[in-house]
């Protein structure tokens, strides 16, 4: 299962799958969440509705 992960010190989302980048619709990263979860649906992924968020040190 996938996990999306908030890289809050650039405020861009990834998409991790066993801890390595992912692509969906071809793409690696996106602006918002919504855009994350659109990339989701579109390609059906198997994804958690957990969001982990990094911390900005």
């Amino acid at each position: 299962m996938m996990r999306i992960v908030n890289l809050s010190r650039t405020g861009l989302f990834v998409v991790m799958r066993s801890g390595s980048l992912t692509s969906l619709a071809g793409r690696t990263h996106w602006r918002s969440l919504d855009e994350v979860w659109s990339a989701v649906r579109s390609e059906n992924a198997p994804v958690s509705d957990f969001v982990v968020h990094t911390s900005v040190a």
